[in-house]
């Protein structure tokens, strides 16, 4: 390639850049619904096929809590009414086939709803959920009161969701709109007929084309805008008396009325149904539109991520006041907080790094990516890494550190005798005076395993025969990443190790790995050089090998490593960070949410301080 065409590539994709960049700070608009009347009430209908192994069902399995974490949130954001969700039945309908999920949501106006496409709403929870998410509404009448479905008196309310998608000229007028659904009307009267058999509740709305477009729209975003009109009906039975052949007679029949249409055959009206189980159970939320609040329980000392993670109930799940400007805030007050620990002594160290994913990037059509991949940073590219082994010691009142150095240079000139042995590192319980731990260090995991009988055989007989343990020894082992020494030998003075319990299940391991990786994210203030942290991370922990799973063989473990350069600095970060959760649960409360109702088995933290050789 030329100089000269090189250069002419290098322009095109600075301008391709800068028009992205542009496009991406844009003001956008939603669809129709963004126009007309700002006071009318708003249907948003959000669905999405569920992952394989997600489970939303009445389970209190981890996907299921942070479904529910996410409803509460959206229940709080100003001007939500009513929020209903349910699941998808197969054909014919049997609850174990559940694989979609539908989820109603009522808005006092145009205006609430568009807080709530630019709030947290459901995206980060989508991503891990779900890669094909619709995100549609309809703009309901002023005089429209939201009706629940789930009202029904008997059994397991059962929704049916008929649509009609139309060609944009075959229903582009109130006129034939209305025409459509006079025919609706008469055909579904008939469903009605037997009080006691027929649909509790039914309403039929016609869904606005909410394409993502900008107020320079491309000539593909418009005509996405434009495309297709649907009628959808909602029609809700009481469980007890549910027989899917009524509904598909009434699709029958609708199907032959449309027919006669003249329209192209090929793309005229289509008619689609599926069934829902309804579950309408939110925690409970008071009567007005705000959730009760909590007095955060500022009695509580916070003594590490374990001790956060509890407090974590009294974060409120409220809606930011101003949710446009919500990622640039917190980037300012990051920026702030660096120049202030750089420049000055106002503060020791940078604040805790917020985040916030908009909901306006989701609408219908648009595919969400997987979930991303946990990576522990300076992984290399081979899987290289070191096994840790913990050994927990609680000593016997008296003299601790006498006692403590006696108890590690013992077991550490028993351990170091095996195959595939590292190195030990002695570290006392800061919070503990009588507790203390050893690490050691192998090869890899395979080296322990080889050696994990006699290894076993040394920490038994040594119980057994020391008179300086108040109790036997437990142990744990977990893998980091081994490409950097400094990663094993070079560790901060200060180790916090926290210990997650997490239900077992592949799902539920990525959907951690997710969580904790959003939350070790928050520990990086940023990449530049000259700014002190709080917290390093260089082997961010690990899973403990299924073989030592003895005593909670119901949960898999993650240890997580922090590295604290005093203990003044790790009690600032958690203090600023617990204030920034309740001030700001876009930015920061909801990962410590996905932190807690992950670890459904409980989090431990030990803070230790690592001891000279």
């Amino acid at each position: 390639m030329s100089s000269d065409e090189e250069q002419v590539r290098q322009v095109r994709e600075t301008q391709l850049r800068l028009q992205q960049e542009a496009r991406r700070n844009a003001p956008r608009r939603f669809g129709p619904a963004a126009t007309g009347s700002q006071q009318a009430p708003i249907l948003s209908i959000l669905e999405f096929k569920l992952k394989p192994d997600i489970h939303l069902d009445d389970r209190p399995n981890p996907p299921r809590k942070l479904w529910d974490a996410a409803l509460c949130y959206i229940r709080s954001v100003p001007g939500c009414r009513t929020v209903e969700w349910g699941l998808e039945l197969g054909d014919p309908p049997v609850a174990s086939q559940a694989s979609s999920l539908s989820c109603l949501i009522h808005w006092d106006n145009t205006v609430a709803w568009h807080k709530f496409q630019h709030s947290l709403g459901f995206t980060p929870l989508i991503a891990l959920f779900s890669s094909s998410p619709s995100n549609r509404c309809a703009k309901l009448s002023p005089s429209d009161e939201p009706r629940e479905f789930g009202n029904a008196r008997r059994g397991t309310t059962i929704v049916d969701v008929v649509s009609v998608v139309f060609q944009a000229e075959d229903a582009s007028s109130p006129e034939k709109r209305s025409a459509f659904e006079a025919t609706w009307h008469e055909i579904a009267s008939s469903l009605a007929a037997d009080a006691h058999e027929g649909p509790r509740h039914s309403r039929t709305v016609w869904l606005e084309c909410n394409a993502s477009t900008f107020w320079d729209p491309t000539p593909a975003e418009a005509a996405a805008a434009n495309e297709l009109a649907t009628f959808t009906a909602f029609l809700a039975w009481d469980g007890a008396h549910y027989d899917i052949r009524r509904v598909e007679d009434l699709c029958s029949r609708l199907r032959a009325s449309l027919s006669s249409m003249p329209s192209d055959p090929d793309n005229g009206p289509r008619i689609s149904k599926k069934t829902v189980r309804l579950i309408n159970r939110l925690p409970q939320l008071g009567t007005d539109h705000d959730p009760p609040q909590r007095q955060p329980a500022a009695s509580r000392p916070l003594t590490g991520l374990a001790s956060l993670l509890l407090e974590a109930d009294d974060i409120r799940r409220q809606c930011s006041p101003d949710l446009f400007r919500l990622r640039e805030n917190g980037r300012q007050a990051l920026a702030q907080s660096i120049s202030d620990s750089r420049g000055s002594n106002l503060r020791l160290f940078p604040a805790p790094a917020g985040s916030f994913v908009s909901q306006g990037e989701l609408y219908d059509g648009n595919t969400l990516p997987p979930i991303p991949q946990w990576r522990i940073p300076n992984r290399p590219v081979q899987d290289d890494h070191y096994l840790i082994d913990v050994i927990w010691i609680h000593l016997r009142r008296g003299a601790p550190k006498t006692r403590a150095q006696r108890v590690h240079d013992q077991l550490a000139d028993a351990v170091s005798t095996l195959p595939g042995f590292v190195k030990t590192l002695w570290a006392r319980d800061v919070e503990h005076q009588a507790k203390a731990a050893l690490l050691t260090v192998w090869e890899d995991e395979h080296a322990r395993g080889r050696v994990l009988p006699q290894y076993r055989r040394i920490l038994d007989h040594y119980a057994a025969s020391s008179a300086d343990l108040a109790a036997p020894l437990t142990h744990q082992g977990f893998r980091i990443a081994g490409n950097s020494r400094d990663a094993v030998f070079g560790w901060d003075k200060y180790l916090e190790l926290t210990s997650f319990h997490i239900p077992p299940g592949t799902v539920e391991r990525v959907l951690f790995e997710h969580a904790y990786g959003a939350f070790i994210r928050m520990t990086e203030p940023s990449q530049m050089a000259g700014i002190p942290v709080a917290c390093r991370v260089v082997a961010a922990g690990g899973w403990q090998p299924a073989v030592e799973a003895s005593g909670s063989s119901e949960y898999q473990v993650f240890t997580g490593l922090l590295f604290w350069v005093s203990q003044a600095a790790r009690q600032e970060w958690y203090d600023e960070l617990s204030k920034a959760s309740r001030g700001s649960y876009e930015l920061f409360g909801h990962k410590l949410d996905a932190l807690k109702l992950l670890a459904g088995g409980g989090v431990v933290s030990r803070f230790l301080e690592l001891q000279k050789q």
